[in-house]
């Protein structure tokens, strides 16, 4: 049940002030749909003036009306840019703040799997200092050769072994941060549709 409280002044003296129909609830606030209301139970209001008092009566009640409707339109249409501006501008803050996030990431791998590039191209220069070595002193140390280079064709090995593990390891790593990648975008575009859902049903509330 409304348990709004109507109260109706009648104007019953020419020479007072008017005094409208005015629609009061102790729950309630002013809004322009109120002041609408409000405005067309005033153009409603029984009055003891002559026919074209009466007409220019309504004509200034419908006038104020049209301008309290205006008003209420421009005020809404302010609230609902102003909304709209907020909403872009937090889901831009968002994606930038996860964009850095996946750029320090990526930056951070870079930076790991080259120094780990480095250090096996380091020991594989070695290894094959180490090699070239060997092959001068093979006439005169062949047999001590013998025994060495099966070590140094190992390292060599396991170089190329380490190599292709930072290689997978790489190819790998890439794969989990476009995952992630997707990831996030995957979550901004829900939350996006959630920020439009939202200023949708405020714009069908309104």
């Amino acid at each position: 049940m409304d348990n709004r409280k109507h109260f109706s002044v009648y104007n019953l003296d020419d020479g007072e002030e008017e005094d409208d129909v005015l629609e009061y609830s102790a729950h309630s606030t002013l809004t322009a749909r109120s002041l609408v209301f409000s405005n067309t139970e005033k153009a409603l209001v029984p009055t003891r003036m002559g026919g074209t008092d009466t007409r220019n009566e309504v004509k200034n009640r419908m006038e104020n009306i049209g301008a309290h409707l205006s008003s209420a339109v421009v005020e809404k249409k302010r609230r609902m840019e102003s909304y709209i501006k907020d909403v872009v501008k937090d889901c831009d803050k968002h994606i930038k703040q996860h964009w850095k996030v996946h750029q320090d990431e990526v930056r951070e791998f870079k930076i790991e799997y080259t120094e780990q590039i480095i250090t096996l191209f380091q020991q594989w220069d070695f290894d094959m200092k180490n090699v070239e070595d060997l092959e001068d002193n093979l006439t005169s140390a062949f047999c001590q050769q013998q025994k060495t280079f099966p070590q140094t064709t190992s390292r060599q090995v396991h170089s190329l072994k380490a190599l292709k593990q930072a290689n997978d390891t790489l190819l790998k790593g890439m794969e989990n941060l476009d995952k992630d990648n997707s990831s996030v975008l995957s979550s901004i575009h829900s939350e996006f549709k959630k920020q439009m859902a939202f200023l949708e049903r405020k714009l069908t509330d309104g």
